[in-house]
């Protein structure tokens, strides 16, 4: 039990008594001071006259607002200044002063003489204080933390593939993708717990776009990680669900690349969600770097972490971001193929964003890929229209691919993306998708 409630129990129970105490929960201590001009025969005067300069408690207060060293707050600034008190001012001073855990030993005669006096006014504010802390408790119960925040989107896929001799020829498919993050922070917003959720239903059938999910409408939990602080410029991520790319600093790339085209398609390409740790750095001159090491199959003491029978994913990234141009280097290994790569992009006023990328993966066989992209994007009314041209060779297969949308902003979290792609390999022959894409961002 605190000090002051201690100091309370014998004049809060006579104050109890009393016919102020009828009425405790009306009381307004902005109000109070209304009172003071009731007549002897329905309240006591003594019980409801200002504390002036003066009186004993006054000098009282003064003394014990500066021994103990209350709250600076309005009550302080009027003994200060030298204004008169009501006694609940005086009570909620007192309480003040006396809330902070002070040993009864070192309380001083003024300060138990104030304690008995306003005791009755002290026990009302302290009861009315706890009630609205109750109350507040209550409403908060069952409510996200202030804390958490949900963003994410929904987005609806509507397209027709044409690829000569395919069972998908001219067919018409409707899909969608779901995705939402919890992210909550803790003690500062650089704390912070993220959880990320996702529902889809691409098949393997449907030629894949940027947006897919393919989870049998079944909602799944994709990502699990705790992010935290180590001096100002480092950022230490760790979790048991953690992906590839959930921790690359550099930026290869502005494209917008949310229709199908892959930027930097091995470097920056999730290898799939599991235990892992990264650190993350940058400052302020535009500088930043990052490592991750995630073991794909190590949920399991059967593969274990930075095991031979784990699946581990080394990642590292170098990058460099100035007012208008960036540039980036990822370097990754999986115990079965390696890639490395770097992009750089440029954001001219009145021009289009201008992004260059080219990657490389070589596997244990010795068979090398090579991805070269440029990716265009620049505003047109009241959207955005983007063009991307690739050329890619897989295991001696060239392709050569391009593709053209738009982005039209409907409302606040609503947009529409519409285009094509044609794709071309030096085998089979070209393949040619169309697409209407609503996106429903929150």
């Amino acid at each position: 039990m605190k000090l002051f409630q201690q100091l309370l129990i014998a004049p809060a129970a006579l104050g109890l008594l009393a016919p102020l105490a009828a009425n405790a929960a009306e009381v307004n201590i902005n109000d109070v001071s209304k009172y003071t001009n009731l007549g002897a025969q329905e309240l006591s005067t003594a019980q409801f006259s200002d504390v002036v300069p003066g009186d004993w408690a006054y000098s009282a207060l003064q003394n014990l607002s500066q021994t103990y060293g209350c709250v600076d707050n309005a009550y302080t600034q009027s003994l200060n200044s030298g204004q008169a008190l009501t006694r609940y001012e005086a009570a909620a001073l007192i309480n003040a002063c006396l809330d902070g855990g002070i040993a009864s030993a070192e309380l001083n005669e003024d300060a138990r003489r104030l304690a008995n006096e306003f005791g009755t006014e002290m026990a009302i504010l302290k009861g009315r204080v706890d009630g609205l802390e109750y109350k507040v408790q209550e409403l908060s119960a069952g409510q996200f933390s202030s804390a958490t925040k949900l963003s994410g989107q929904a987005v609806f896929t509507l397209h027709a593939i044409n690829t000569a001799g395919s069972v998908t020829d001219n067919k018409l498919a409707f899909n969608y993708a779901y995705e939402a993050d919890l992210k909550t922070a803790f003690n500062t917003p650089r704390h912070l717990l993220t959880v990320g959720l996702e529902a889809g239903n691409a098949g393997a059938a449907d030629y894949q776009f940027d947006n897919a999910i393919a989870t049998a409408n079944d909602l799944d939990v994709a990502s699990m990680y705790y992010s935290f602080p180590v001096k100002d410029n480092y950022q230490v991520t760790v979790g048991p669900l953690l992906d590839q790319d959930d921790v690359i600093s550099a930026t290869t790339s502005a494209y917008n690349s949310s229709f199908r085209l892959d930027v930097m398609p091995w470097g920056t390409e999730g290898e799939g969600a599991g235990p892992g740790a990264a650190i993350a750095y940058a400052n302020d001159s535009g500088w930043n770097a990052s490592f991750s090491s995630v073991t794909t199959n190590g949920d399991g003491a059967t593969n274990g972490i930075w095991t031979e029978e784990g699946t581990d994913v080394y990642t590292g990234s170098l990058g460099y971001d100035a007012e208008n141009w960036g540039a980036g280097l990822i370097y990754k290994n999986d115990d079965t193929d390696s890639s490395f790569g770097g992009g750089v992009y440029f954001t001219p006023e009145d021009w289009p964003t201008i992004s260059v990328a080219y990657d490389t993966q070589t596997d244990r066989d010795d068979d090398d890929d090579s991805d070269f992209m440029i990716g265009l994007d620049y505003p047109v009314g009241p959207g955005t229209a983007h063009a991307g041209y690739q050329s890619r060779d897989t295991a001696g297969v060239s392709t050569t691919n391009w593709e053209l949308f738009y982005n039209y902003p409907v409302s606040d979290g609503i947009s529409v993306q519409g285009g094509m792609f044609v794709e071309g390999n030096n085998t089979d022959d070209e393949t040619v998708g169309y697409a209407v894409e609503p996106f429903f961002s929150f």
